[in-house]
């Protein structure tokens, strides 16, 4: 999966033009470009994303089971809050007991952007020319009482334990995707892994890269996501077709939200695409010489480091 570069990225974004609504932003239009960081120009702090207040999202997360979720691994009297900085990015962070750093739970910041994709991937694809999307910036969600532990190992770039709350935030982006009236969200993970968990709701917008994941789960399944994560690392997750290493560049990922977008993932040509590269890729992990290679970056680097 060939890394965008970012100079050449930007230019398929446009500042988003808050006073037109998106039907006249896009008119009827029922994606290879990747992400930018344009806003709207409010400066309202008091409301994430320009629209929703904090109590209406402490409502939200209430309702997709993320404070239950929370309740369960001991953590009560949950807080929210949101925040806008300069560069127009609005940020939203859960807290139990008081809002201190000690006490951050989960940190999930965004933008709104324009995605503007290049011409020639809309007319192989029958893709939408613009896209209002969400853009995750980062996401993160640590359990500060947690410990790491065999079953549960540290994974590459991860300092603390997860908090198990990907699938309550997928739930949360797709009531505010609703919300804000946009197409989805965007994210491109750092690491395979975050690729991986995703990948639960997220498709790539190239159909190319999202047969290749598909097609390295299908033949490694048996591994934990620890053991590929640290595969794709260290270069020991192997195509077959040309006996080399499958190199993993992070790649743009979406969660569709419109009807337009969902049809473009539904559609016969993103479908054909996806299941003639899937079906022509073969892969092989050599797990052995990975746990050569993984103590040795160890011994070098702090697993959060990578």
């Amino acid at each position: 999966m060939r890394k965008p570069k970012k100079k050449s990225i930007l230019k398929y974004f446009k500042p988003i033009d808050s006073g037109n609504t998106l039907s006249q932003n896009f008119g009827s239009l029922d994606l290879e470009g990747s992400f930018g960081h344009f806003a709207l120009s409010s400066q309202n702090k008091e409301l994430f994303l320009n629209r929703l207040h904090v109590d209406t999202l402490y409502t939200m997360i209430e309702r997709v089971g993320l404070i239950g979720h929370l309740t369960t691994l001991g953590y009560t009297d949950i807080k929210v809050e949101i925040d806008k900085d300069d560069a127009q990015i609005h940020y939203l962070k859960i807290y139990y007991d008081e809002i201190a750093p000690q006490h951050l739970l989960i940190d999930l910041r965004v933008s709104e952007s324009r995605f503007m994709p290049q011409k020639r991937f809309c007319e192989e694809y029958d893709a939408p020319q613009a896209l209002d999307m969400v853009v995750i910036e980062w996401l993160s969600a640590q359990n500060p009482k947690g410990s790491f532990s065999p079953d549960k190992p540290q994974l590459p770039g991860q300092s603390r334990p997860g908090l198990g709350s990907l699938n309550y935030m997928m739930e949360l982006m797709y009531i505010v995707g609703e919300q804000v009236v946009k197409d989805g969200f965007m994210d491109v993970p750092d690491h395979f892994h975050g690729a991986v968990m995703y990948s639960r709701k997220f498709k790539f917008f190239n159909p190319s890269h999202e047969a290749i994941l598909r097609a390295i789960l299908r033949d490694i399944n048996g591994y934990s996501l620890s053991d590929m994560s640290w595969g794709m690392i260290t270069g020991t997750i192997i195509d077959k077709n040309t006996n080399t290493p499958q190199i993993y560049d992070p790649s743009e990922q979406v969660f569709p939200v419109s009807k337009r977008l969902k049809a473009y993932f539904e559609s016969k040509k993103y479908k054909e695409k996806c299941k003639k590269i899937y079906e022509s890729k073969h892969y092989y992990f050599n797990y052995q010489k990975m746990c050569q290679i993984r103590k040795k970056m160890l011994h070098e680097n702090k697993t959060d480091e990578l």
